[in-house]
């Protein structure tokens, strides 16, 4: 049975049996209101704490296995006839603990979670997972990635639009025991969340808003980024990323980056030695870019010495030298004798809402419903607390 339905299992179990149930169950929502992130993978062990009263369900019965009105904090790892955590739980090899009331709540390795943690033990090593619902999860994402405030349409654009990648993520890996990892979500537990800040309240007032994307009969949500500045164009998910996560297939001219275009110039020089240091190649002799035909956006280079080449995708290129040096996709190069001269546009990899251009039609009195239909085309809102799917991007 799949993770996903398991907890579906563990909430109707808490409903049936405990006087706790319906107060669980407005904090814990069902499926696909939250999202499995992975908080460690194969790991000997964990520290877990749950600081007040909580409770321990066995995912794969949906029996209570335990519960206690006092905190507790162990090491958990996996034993020899089960999973351990300060008591071993003999021929039980998965736990998910769930806080048994607001005023409780967990902590792995130091760091607090909202929701609820599931350990699976598979041989000698335990996976580590956070049940959590999907708006706190996008304030926790957020906030580090927007401490200064934006506009106030363009920040719910942005909710809006990393709301709609996180149902993707959940309809996409449905049948997973994880839908995504902490790392690649930038996802780091509840501590660092301000409640009155000017991310929660974006997410708050756009409670429930997601983009879809109607392909194939269906609508779906997709993969739907935000760059800083695109530099006048910018690049489809699909074209720049190479796979198809349901995005809109095409970019959009984005005019208000492109009147500052030439504003937004950046070099970069760097010696041959010194690049294929960190390429970990004996030589650089040529740098082939891969460019999308209408953004003219970079997604991939080739470099090349006498007898070897080494491709990268862009991102990936772009973590090794540095997103401080290449500052965005909208690329050119230049190898000389001795030295490789970088330049380009803009900031950021080019791909979904332009943040300096969503900022200027922000402020000439655009909404964020207009701002998402410029840069999602062929795209809708639809509210998903209710039944009907209620069209308002055009």
């Amino acid at each position: 049975m799949k993770f996903i339905r398991l907890i579906i299992t563990v909430v109707a179990f808490l409903i049936t049996t405990n006087s706790f149930a319906k107060e669980m169950y407005e904090v814990q929502p069902d499926a696909p209101s939250n999202i499995q992130v992975l908080l460690a993978k194969n790991v000997t062990e964990a520290l877990l704490e749950a600081k007040g009263a909580y409770v321990i369900i066995d995912p794969s019965t949906g029996h209570k296995v335990t519960s206690s009105l006092l905190s507790k904090r162990f090491l958990v790892r996996a034993g020899n006839a089960g999973i351990k955590w300060g008591e071993e739980y003999p021929g039980i090899h998965q736990i998910y603990v769930m806080p048994k009331d607001k005023n409780s709540s967990l902590l792995l390795n130091g760091i607090e979670y909202n929701g609820g943690i599931a350990i699976f033990q598979i041989k000698e090593k335990i996976n580590v997972i956070n049940d959590v619902d999907i708006e706190s999860f996008l304030k926790s994402t957020l906030s580090p990635q927007f401490p200064y405030p934006l506009e106030n349409e363009v920040m719910a654009s942005i909710a809006i639009a990393a709301r709609t990648t996180a149902y993707l993520h959940v309809k996409k890996n449905q049948d997973a025991f994880w839908h995504i990892a902490y790392d690649d979500a930038g996802y780091y537990g509840s501590a660092i969340v301000q409640p009155e800040s000017h991310v929660s309240s974006a997410i708050d007032k756009t409670k429930n808003l997601i983009l879809v994307h109607t392909k194939e009969g269906q609508n779906r949500p997709f993969a739907a980024y935000w760059t800083e500045n695109s530099a006048g164009k910018t690049i489809s998910f699909q074209n720049f990323y190479r796979k198809d996560w349901w995005s809109p297939d095409i970019g959009v001219i984005a005019k208000h980056a492109e009147l500052i275009r030439n504003e937004s110039k950046w070099n970069y020089t760097v010696s041959k030695k010194e690049l294929a240091q960190k390429l970990d190649m004996s030589n650089i002799s040529e740098i082939n870019l891969y460019t999308d035909s209408f953004s003219n956006k970079t997604y991939a280079l080739k470099i090349k010495d006498k007898e070897i080449s080494k491709d990268l995708d862009f991102i990936s290129f772009q973590n090794i030298l540095g997103k401080d040096l290449i500052k965005s996709s909208d690329i050119r190069v230049l190898v000389k004798q001795n030295e490789v001269v970088f330049s380009g546009f803009g900031k950021g990899h080019g791909v979904g809402i332009c943040i300096h251009s969503a900022t200027q039609m922000a402020q000439n009195g655009d909404n964020a419903a207009k701002i998402l239909s410029k840069f999602f085309p062929e795209t809708y809102i639809l509210n998903i607390s209710t039944t009907s799917n209620k069209k308002v991007v055009k």
